[in-house]
């Protein structure tokens, strides 16, 4: 199944997860810099066992970052949001790139 989260935030364990369980998750935040540190492997929060889940499942190609929300949805049956509320309408076309 595919699995679209957008956030990165502590959701990430949540679509780490989910890749675990077999499904082929994209998750999308709007920080270039998050999401390279991501595809790299670094991860920004510390929760047991993460960092080697994230690794695994990167290299098994079930886990993928992006920055651009079409790519995340693209093939998605799900899509979970787990961002704040932007203060400004104009802040969601940060997404579209």
């Amino acid at each position: 199944m595919n699995i679209c989260v957008v956030g990165t935030g502590y959701v990430l364990v949540t679509g780490t997860c989910f890749a675990e369980m077999g499904n082929t998750v994209w998750c999308v935040d709007i920080n270039q810099e998050k999401i390279a540190a991501l595809q790299a492997g670094k991860v920004p929060i510390y929760e047991p066992g993460l960092k080697e889940l994230i690794e695994k499942n990167l290299g098994e190609g079930r886990l993928f970052f992006t920055t651009l929300l079409q790519e995340g949805l693209a093939e998605a049956l799900f899509c979970f949001i787990a961002v704040g509320t932007p203060p400004a309408a104009g802040l969601k076309d940060q997404f579209y790139q």
